[in-house]
């Protein structure tokens, strides 16, 4: 092992607080169910009464300085709930931006990030218009090659938005900042940090669709009788549920080598964006195949919008493209594949390889740099 990823690869522990987990699985319950109507704010509101909603931002900011297995396990269980809220935006992505800005990270309130274009816009924003912040962020050029960027957190009410459309009931939306809105340097890195945090949470989230999607597909199969059986007992179908299993915990597996990475080394290890964008490309993998064999496990009723099951694959297809898309995130992982030749295959295989500029080669795609 080299030394340089010791301590990214000592064991970590990913076994979450059972009672923090059932309290998470209690509120997340109020809001999923056929019946449930989709409402953030409440959803929101709900996790911030128990100290849920700003679970990782430090105490003296009023979090609860949790780390990133709690992170986890509140996106996979809400995503397996069918439960949107913008808890990785304003949380995960947002708040550790505004700190190391040196903006005021104390808002109990909702918040999302916009990376603006060439043009001064930001296409396709998660949440746009239904958060109360929007932490908007530019790039201003360059020195000695380093990307210099500035960011600018404005309320959502100030905001230029044009919705655009979007795959699942989570709002998109094109955002262009006020003229007036004021700008703070920030440092390259922590853009690109955002980056990483932003498009491991979608992993995590994708996981966690696609293990509501097994427990709705076994449930639907054994639950259901078709020609005098259950639809469980037919093979085809069998096999559609096995598959879909069995994509899930490859994806889980990846996903919970790049959350150890994270709790190990926030992100900024040398193996860091290699883990996160095998994670990436196996998640992508497996919500192919597990949105299709659920639906099809499930027939016409499925695609029907009375069926809760749209809350778990649409935003999972969703989700697939942002914060980088697989062909982007898979991409990088030929290039260095390419790049070591015959004989680094089976090392990167076995031992990972580093993926230099992942974060910021993404940010030069957005920013049109």
């Amino acid at each position: 092992m080299n030394e340089n990823t010791a301590n990214a690869d000592a064991p970590v522990d990913l076994d979450g607080d059972g009672d923090l987990d059932a309290m998470m699985g209690d509120v997340l319950a109020q809001f999923s169910g056929p019946t449930a109507r989709p409402d953030a704010a409440a959803v929101w509101r709900a996790l911030s009464e128990v100290g849920l909603g700003r679970l990782t931002a430090p105490e003296a900011t009023g979090g609860s300085g949790a780390g990133w297995a709690e992170a986890a396990a509140l996106l996979r269980l809400a995503a397996a709930a069918g439960v949107a809220v913008p808890f990785a935006e304003t949380d995960l992505v947002v708040g550790p931006l505004r700190r190391a800005a040196g903006l005021d990270d104390s808002s109990p309130g909702t918040a999302t990030l916009a990376v603006l274009g060439p043009h001064g816009h930001a296409r396709r924003v998660a949440w746009a218009g239904s958060t109360d912040t929007i932490l908007c962020v530019r790039r201003v050029g360059a020195v000695d090659g380093a990307a210099r960027h500035e960011v600018a957190e404005v309320g959502t009410d100030r905001a230029g938005i044009s919705a655009a459309d979007g795959t699942s009931a989570v709002s998109l939306g094109d955002v262009t900042p006020p003229a007036d809105a004021t700008w703070t340097p920030v440092d390259a890195a922590h853009v690109e940090a955002a980056v990483l945090r932003g498009a491991l949470a979608r992993a995590v989230q994708s996981v966690g669709a696609a293990e509501g999607m097994l427990d709705a597909a076994i449930a639907h199969s054994t639950g259901r009788n078709q020609f005098g059986r259950a639809l469980a007992t037919f093979q085809s179908v069998q096999n559609l549920v096995v598959d879909i299993a069995a994509e899930t915990v490859l994806a889980r597996a990846a996903v919970d080598q790049a959350v150890a990475d994270a709790l190990a080394t926030d992100l900024r290890g040398p193996l860091s964006a290699f883990r996160v964008a095998v994670a990436r490309s196996v998640v992508s993998q497996a919500v192919a195949v597990t949105v299709r064999n659920v639906h099809q496990v499930h027939g016409a009723i499925g695609t029907t919008h009375e069926h809760p099951l749209h809350r778990l694959t649409l935003p999972a297809l969703q989700w697939r493209g942002e914060f980088g898309s697989a062909a982007f995130w898979e991409g990088l992982l030929a290039g260095v594949a390419v790049a070591g030749g015959m004989d680094g295959a089976w090392p990167m295989v076995v031992d990972g390889v580093g993926v230099d500029g992942a974060a910021a080669a993404w940010l030069d795609r957005v920013t049109g740099a």
